[in-house]
């Protein structure tokens, strides 16, 4: 019989991040009826908020190729799924008109396709003819990269939206006798406005032409595009324009039975892009957003413990039965963890977690959960490894345990996350440290050093990052730091006077 040293070292839960888990989440990744109805094409735009679980349905859609393949549906990332942003290189090039944006949008996935097509052999004329085009015009090498491909796309449109009377090497367009794609050398344009040069690279229509050569060939395809926080989170305009350029293009193909676009984007960054008015987001219809409850965390922590046959064996437990019934998962938590961590009228220790890790919109997060789960893991293992007691009966953590994980969870969240997201505001979250955790505007005002207006500005933008929950009491708002982010900061039970 294994020691609960043992179990504890034997058990994985996976990584707080999707991407890092991408191998094993199909293992434990619950297929909800979100999941069923993007699954079945009802679904194209899912919004979330960060660490909801976006990543994780990208992921399993991305795993999910071979299956989407043997029904015709050909998946296409658009992004890589780590590492550098496929479209790092327009931080780097100043100012974009959305126009300009929407054009290399679509002339990245008119390549996108085109290169599924050639590794699909297709044999259509119209296929053949769009891929002889796009490779003669330098649009398509023998070998690429997704970073090599947009900055083709990038270059092309540019060579059209930004020069003067210039020559280019190939032109890509339409034969005036067949009305089919094909691409013409050293194409001439003399001096006119960027909208005008852009209008002569027909980009809907070679979309057309995609279209109608995927459906010769039976095929559609689905463009994944994820990540958008992080390909142009240092310049929010250019996020702005490029964000909304990419839905502009999301609407434009909707005629399009054979391509669809399949959009993860955080909420905030949709609100963000919403600023001002957004006419697109009236076409939106086909989206859903990512959240949880409270039974949905359970379910999900229960899921990825019983992923563990150490832990189906240790405890003798029927992995079929409990993960059809809410009631048992709900016993088996029960079960492994001390009744509280905190006695007297507070929660039970599962919904201490879930309570402890809320940010201030009031939302708990699958990411903070899974992180949670493991620093108790690796900080009950580190407590028995120096000669600590086992835990009682059947628990495999003791409660001493609770608040150090919540601790290593607050550091993370706040640095990795908050501070990496946000850095324009880090000096006003430093500079509580140590402070109140409840706190009026005068009393942020004077701890900033600014003017009570200033003051609010900020609160109001710390609200928005769920840095802050407000609070109301006899028409006095205050700022309160969830939790979460206490630890990270020091900040101490009490209201600032």
């Amino acid at each position: 019989m294994l020691t609960k040293k043992e179990l504890l070292k034997s058990l994985r839960v996976g990584h707080r991040v999707a991407e890092d888990e991408k191998n094993e989440l199909g293992n434990y990744f619950v297929k909800t009826a979100q999941w069923e109805k993007l699954e079945n094409g009802e679904i194209d735009v899912i919004y979330g908020a960060k660490g909801m679980g976006k990543s994780a349905l990208y992921s399993l859609l991305s795993n999910s190729a071979e299956e989407f393949a043997a029904k015709n549906i050909l998946l296409i990332p658009a992004e890589n799924p780590l590492g550098a942003s496929v479209f790092q290189t327009l931080l780097d090039n100043g100012n974009y008109q959305e126009l300009t944006l929407s054009y290399m949008w679509k002339l990245y996935i008119l390549q996108l396709i085109a290169t599924k097509l050639r590794a699909n052999n297709a044999k259509s004329e119209v296929a053949s003819k769009l891929i002889l085009a796009l490779e003669t015009a330098g649009l398509l090498p023998k070998t690429f990269t997704l970073e090599s491909l947009f900055n083709q796309a990038k270059n092309y449109i540019q060579s059209f939206a930004e020069s003067e009377a210039a020559e280019v090497e190939y032109s890509i367009g339409l034969d005036a006798d067949s009305g089919m794609p094909n691409a013409t050398k050293k194409s001439k344009y003399s001096k006119a406005d960027p909208k005008a040069k852009l209008s002569s690279v027909p980009v809907n229509d070679l979309l057309r032409f995609a279209n109608q050569g995927l459906e010769a060939e039976s095929l559609k395809v689905w463009l994944l595009f994820d990540r958008l926080d992080v390909s142009f989170s240092s310049s929010f305009e250019l996020e702005k324009a490029a964000l909304r350029a990419l839905f502009k293009v999301y609407s434009d193909l909707k005629p399009l039975d054979n391509i669809k676009a399949k959009i993860f984007v955080r909420k905030d960054i949709w609100n963000r892009i919403m600023e001002g008015g957004f006419r697109e987001a009236s076409h939106v219809i086909k989206a859903d957003t990512i959240e949880w409850n409270r039974d949905g965390l359970l379910n999900l922590v229960v899921n990825r413990l019983l992923n563990n046959q150490t832990f189906v064996d240790y405890f003798g437990l029927d992995k079929t039965a409990i993960l059809a019934d809410l009631a048992k998962q709900e016993a088996l938590i029960e079960s492994i963890l001390p009744d509280k961590v905190d006695t007297g009228k507070n929660p039970k220790s599962f919904d201490w977690i879930v309570s402890r890790v809320q940010d201030g919109t009031e939302q708990t997060a699958p990411r903070e959960v899974i992180h949670m789960l493991e620093s108790l893991i690796n900080t009950q293992i580190r407590k028995l490894e120096q000669g600590a007691a086992e835990p009682e009966a059947k628990n495999i953590f003791e409660r001493s345990v609770f608040k150090a994980a919540l601790a290593i969870v607050s550091k993370v969240r706040y640095e990795q996350t908050l501070c990496a997201e946000y850095p324009e505001l880090t000096k006003y979250t430093a500079s509580l440290k140590g402070g109140k955790t409840e706190l009026a505007v005068d009393n942020l005002a004077k701890v900033w050093g600014e003017s009570s207006e200033q003051a609010q500005l900020a609160a109001d933008k710390l609200v928005a990052t769920g840095f802050f929950e407000t609070r109301t009491e006899k028409d006095a708002v205050t700022y309160w730091v969830p939790f979460l982010y206490r630890d990270a900061l020091e900040l101490v039970q009490g209201r600032a006077q």
